[in-house]
């Protein structure tokens, strides 16, 4: 990338002039600016594109950081990539495929690419769109939730069929050395619109989070589970960041990076320093996490303690390595190692923190420390490192369970107070599951330590038991599953179903006697603006087409005063099914008249009554598990509400994932698919042969042809075919 032709930079200025100088000469600037802005071109200052102030060194100035920013961005600008995620959401005990958006950076000419760990988390699937345009696909290389980082990998097959070329690298920088003050540019892809950059400044280099007293730390969540920014001394600026820049580039005005940026609102933003970044993102291309060791204890700085060296031990884990040495809280470790400790402000505990997660796993450590807060007696503990393991464990769905399991993590079982890591832990229950049905009821929080008389020692086993039972044929099901559990130190034994009822499609009402009519009840108070306040009855607002009310000539605006002489009078609006009510009593295939009102007169008309016709509700459906949709037949109040005719054939789309490979590939609900790769959809019993067929040949690119609204549209989905995609039980389910 060309570099600037300006030997001095910002920075260099501004440090080479006194503060208040400094501030004058870039208030100036702003002022001028501003002012400049309605000026024609070449008023003042030639073209407009130069100098427009008196003071050369306000427009050396001004030239310096115009040019300082349009080269720092050429330098970073190519290798940012907008992300695009697929991730698993475990909620209301089901696995729901979503979508996230986020930014990256490109480090490395093999493809490597830096973000957020939020960005990446419970992915599944991942492409990045290149500053050329490109989308490539990407595969996760690993993620370090405690410092909210992680790294992808571009596909280099697609790369190279794409048009290959050299990939545009961004190069680090280092962030010990920014200063407050200091220019930076924030870039990435806000609510994953086209790549952005805006420029601000650096407002803290040491940044922490403390509780309103300023004193504790306050842990901070990656997510519900798990802690982060543990070890982390944030990097604070101004320059404007939203949903969608996470993960993206901070950068100085020597076009390095500087920082990722990960949260901020509110006119504050907050990136992890680009030498933590760098450290974190080497260590996971290198083996795909980082490992850290840990003693299983909380520091506390000594400020407002009375203290006046050491550093104050906060709290110890019960089965922890620091426990085991024999610390307590409230001791105060002067000494690591041989070497004098003080942790005097908030600020310094995160480098504290590191320094021993820096340690090999195994280390021995030897702290000196005072008891009772410096008062009581000395001593020395030897402390063994531990390895720091995440948070927040695996989950899985058990789907014809209806509920969703979690893996249980050392700090899951403290967290909960559990006597073992021994089972799964119910994460959540699917209303009307048969886990949430039975007596009793599996409930959140519960750990399934027993499935069908087996132990269950591990997620593992819970998800095996499952998958055993799920796996056999519907007539080799057994009636009932035992599930051992426990509950606040209560052992408790329940019975569920190893399915859900089947339901391929919904119940279908009998057929009843039918007038092919929409109607709306007219009331007192509306027939009185109506010009009749006596006249109270149905109006018609609809005759359907090719419907014996049709032939029999009833219009839209006929208000229906009576059925074979009798009145129907409504008196609220919620007697808007009356009319329907009083036709079903009568037989299909019978005789009407009706007393109709129109235009002031009344009239009788006589029809023959037809049978219901199906709801949309009631239409044969379909539900595909490796795409994600659900479909259904079309009704005839589709085609009378769409103006479909009877050459209109297909399924219309009744739910679909959003981010499922039909949703990814552009199929929308209400869609009417009429096409899928070489196969013709007339109806579901198609739609179904259809989709076993292409299973079964697992192409890389289907065509879904849909009509939505007054379009034809073609969808081009991109499934990600992998042994057992296909849930045979869930399919059995469905026919």
């Amino acid at each position: 990338m060309p570099k600037s032709p300006v030997s001095i930079r910002p920075t260099q200025i501004l440090r080479s002039l006194s503060l208040v100088t400094a501030m004058a000469m870039l208030v100036t600037v702003g002022a001028v600016a501003c002012a400049n802005q309605d000026r024609p071109r070449g008023a003042g200052g030639g073209d407009g594109a130069g100098p427009t102030t008196s003071d050369p060194r306000i427009d050396a100035l001004d030239i310096d950081i115009r040019r300082s920013i349009a080269d720092s961005r050429d330098r970073v600008f190519p290798a940012l990539v907008n992300i695009d995620t697929v991730f698993l959401d475990y909620s209301a005990g089901k696995e729901t495929k979503r979508r996230s958006g986020g930014s990256g950076t490109i480090i490395s000419a093999e493809g490597h690419v830096l973000t957020n760990a939020h960005v990446t988390d419970q992915g599944v699937r991942f492409w990045c769109t290149l500053a050329d345009k490109r989308r490539i696909p990407a595969t996760m290389v690993g993620e370090d939730p405690w410092t909210d980082l992680a790294v992808l990998k571009l596909d280099p097959k697609a790369l190279r069929e794409s048009g290959g070329g050299e990939l545009p690298v961004a190069g680090f920088g280092d962030s010990d050395r920014l200063t407050i003050g200091e220019y930076v540019l924030a870039m990435g892809s806000p609510f994953s619109l086209s790549r952005t950059v805006t420029l601000g400044v650096v407002s803290n280099t040491e940044r922490v989070f403390t509780s309103g007293s300023g004193g504790d730390l306050d842990e901070m969540q990656l997510n519900f589970d798990q802690r982060t920014g543990t070890f982390t001394n944030w990097v604070q600026h101004d320059a404007l960041i939203n949903p969608g820049n996470s993960g993206g580039p901070l950068v100085n005005l020597a076009g390095e990076v500087v920082g990722v940026n990960t949260r901020g609102g509110a006119g504050m933003a907050f990136a992890t320093p680009s030498n933590q970044a760098r450290a974190v993102a080497k260590e996971i291309i290198r083996s795909g996490e980082v490992v850290r060791s840990t003693l299983g204890v909380t520091f506390r700085h000594i400020e407002a303690t009375g203290l006046k060296e050491g550093v104050l031990v906060d709290s110890v884990e019960a089965e922890g390595a620091a426990a085991a040495a024999g610390l307590r809280p409230g001791d105060v470790v002067t000494k690591m190692d041989g070497k004098a400790l003080t942790v005097r402000f908030a600020e310094e505990v995160p480098a504290l923190l590191a320094q021993i997660a820096e340690m090999p796993v195994g280390r021995s450590i030897r702290l000196d420390y005072q008891r009772d807060l410096g008062k009581g007696e000395t001593g020395t503990a030897v402390a063994v490192t531990t390895k720091l393991l995440r948070d927040q464990g695996k989950q899985e769905a058990l789907r014809l369970w209806g509920l969703t399991v979690q893996e249980i993590t050392e700090r899951a079982q403290q967290r909960m107070r559990l006597p073992s890591r021994r089972g799964a832990i119910v994460s959540g229950l699917a209303r009307g599951g048969t886990a949430g049905t039975a007596e009793p009821s599996l409930s959140w929080g519960d750990v399934i330590i027993g499935v069908d008389g087996r132990s269950t020692e591990t997620l593992a086993d819970v998800v095996a038991a499952y998958e055993r039972i799920a796996s056999l044929d519907k007539d080799k099901r057994p009636e009932w599953v035992m599930i051992e559990f426990e509950r606040e130190g209560k052992s408790f034994l329940t019975l569920i179903r190893p399915a859900p009822a089947e339901s391929p499609d919904p119940p279908v009402e009998l057929p009843k006697a039918w007038i092919g009519v929409a109607t709306q009840p007219v009331i007192r108070t509306l027939a009185k603006q109506m010009g009749d306040e006596g006249r109270t009855g149905f109006r018609v607002t609809r005759v359907y087409t090719g419907t014996e009310a049709a032939k029999a000539g009833l219009q839209v605006g006929d208000l229906i005063v009576s059925l074979n002489g009798d009145p129907i009078r409504p008196t609220t609006q919620q007697d808007s099914g009356l009319f329907n009510r009083q036709v079903r009593r009568l037989s299909i295939g019978g005789e009407a008249t009706l007393g109709v009102v129109r235009e002031g007169e009344s009239r009788e008309i006589a029809l023959s009554l037809e049978r219901t016709r199906l709801e949309p509700g009631e239409a044969p459906r379909a539900q595909n598990t490796d795409f994600e949709l659900s479909v259904r037949d079309i009704t005839f109040f589709d085609r009378q509400d769409r103006r479909w005719d009877d050459s209109v054939t297909g399924v219309i789309v009744a739910n679909v994932e959003q981010a499922g490979w039909a949703g990814l590939g552009g199929v929308r609900p209400g869609d009417l698919i009429q096409r899928i790769g070489g196969f013709e959809i007339r109806d579901v019993a198609s739609f179904r042969t259809a989709m076993a067929q292409i299973e079964k040949a697992q192409p890389e690119r289907i065509v879904f042809v849909v009509f939505r609204g007054f379009r034809t549209y073609f969808r081009f989905v991109e499934p990600d075919w992998k042994p057992g995609t296909s849930d045979k039980a869930v399919d059995d389910l469905n026919g």
